[in-house]
């Protein structure tokens, strides 16, 4: 390894034990990968705060209890649970000692609370080529793609173990070479620009450019270049999951992609692929339930973390009518965006709606079986992928307006759509 002087000094413990192992761990992972040198980070976003069992939270406490310090400012993902409506959610209480213990741990090594899967709508995100380090899918692709920060796809314990050392290997996305995109998906002339305004088509299109992609690095022509960053943050988030997606260039959007010569570094895409209205139709039909009635038992928003903005628009949606009793209606949002809802009197308008609003924890946590859930729907493309085998239930699939639509008329409510003609 060609280590600079600091990072000897660390190796030689003249700067704490934790952060001597650490870079140890991550001199392995170096040479594994077959790297000679690291880079220094600067933030970290640590996704070890959902309970996944003793070991994680073993591993979190030792972190915690053993002196180590964070040499970067981090933040903290979203946890399992409300920590103060955990009991209206159905979970245990050895779940909320679990949670708590995490909690204190992360305080104890200086993290930031903010227990948000969506960290870049809170105070704290990185800048245009800031190197950092991260394990959330979702994150790590959009702070990549939409800021054009620079990080790999970390496992949890490493994203944790570079944050102490304030470095990792130079490899992968870290290095700038690495970035420029191999291959092209562009969007068929059917699509039309005031589809746009719906959001749903974001997700579906999400979904079928990481059904494609996998998880190298491509670019995508024919979107909108007038959105929402709610738009973006979606796209972000089921590109992550349908694929392994941790950078993508949307041309003329995201800050490496101006232009497609300046994604693909003036060279040819390698590869092209095109987005037709059967793709959107077959992603459509892969994360909807269709053998759902048009019963529901609950409607999930807020994977990842709904935005401010996004707690207005549902208010604004509902337009004075209330939930059905029929069913419940379940917001997440993260700690800091709580703090602005309530700050702002939406946290009372949402209640007075009927919504239920929940902070901190994961939608996919949700506890199915302890409530006698047996019919979802949701406007998430990641909540779509991963939610039969977190809750063992497919979710029905909408847009936000179909969302709110279903949940005044106590049923399932879906629109009239160009591409499901």
């Amino acid at each position: 390894m060609k280590l600079t002087t600091y990072e000897q000094e660390i190796l030689d413990g003249k700067h704490g034990e934790m952060r001597q192992k650490s870079l140890q761990v991550l001199c392995a992972l170096a040479e594994h990968e077959g790297v000679e040198e690291f880079v220094e980070v600067t933030l970290c976003h640590s996704d070890n705060a959902v309970y996944m069992g003793e070991a994680a939270a073993d591993f979190i406490e030792f972190l915690g209890n053993s002196g180590a310090k964070m040499a970067v400012p981090t933040t903290t993902n979203a946890c399992s649970i409300d920590m103060q409506k955990w009991y209206e959610q159905g979970f245990e209480p050895q779940i909320m000692n679990a949670i708590r213990r995490m909690e204190a741990a992360h305080v104890k090594l200086g993290a930031i609370p903010t227990w948000t899967c969506a960290p870049y709508q809170s105070c704290v995100q990185p800048v245009f080529g800031q190197q950092i380090v991260s394990a959330e899918s979702n994150v790590i692709c959009y702070y990549n793609s939409v800021i054009g920060a620079r990080t790999n796809r970390y496992a949890g314990p490493l994203e944790l173990l570079g944050g102490i050392a304030g470095r990792v290997p130079y490899s992968g996305l870290h290095v700038k070479e690495n970035r420029y995109a191999e291959g092209l998906v562009k969007l068929s002339d059917e699509f039309k620009p005031e589809w746009f305004e719906d959001d749903s088509l974001w997700n579906l299109i999400s979904y079928a450019y990481g059904s494609i992609v996998g998880n190298r690095v491509w670019a995508i022509e024919g979107m909108p270049t007038k959105f929402r960053s709610e738009n973006l943050r979606d796209f972000s988030a089921t590109a992550a999951s349908s694929g392994g997606i941790a950078l993508y260039h949307m041309i003329g959007v995201t800050p490496e992609a101006q232009t497609k010569e300046m994604a693909f570094n003036g060279k040819k895409p390698l590869y092209e692929e095109i987005i037709t209205l059967d793709s959107i139709r077959k992603a459509e039909e892969t994360l909807n339930n269709r053998d759902v009635s048009d019963d529901l038992d609950v409607i999930l928003l807020g994977c990842p973390h709904l935005s401010y903005d996004d707690c207005r628009r549902i208010v604004q949606l509902f337009d004075g009518r209330k939930v059905s009793d029929k069913l419940e209606f379940n917001i997440t949002v993260g700690r800091d965006i709580a703090n602005r809802l309530m700050d702002a009197g939406v946290y009372e308008d949402l209640s007075r709606l009927g919504i239920k609003v929940y902070k901190e924890g994961c939608a996919l946590e949700f506890r199915t079986k302890a409530r006698g859930v047996r019919s979802m729907m949701s406007n998430s493309g990641k909540f779509g992928t991963y939610s039969f085998g977190l809750t063992g239930i497919q979710p029905v699939f909408g847009s936000l307006t179909e969302c709110v639509e279903s949940a005044v008329a106590g049923r399932v409510v879906k629109e009239v759509k160009p591409w499901r003609k």
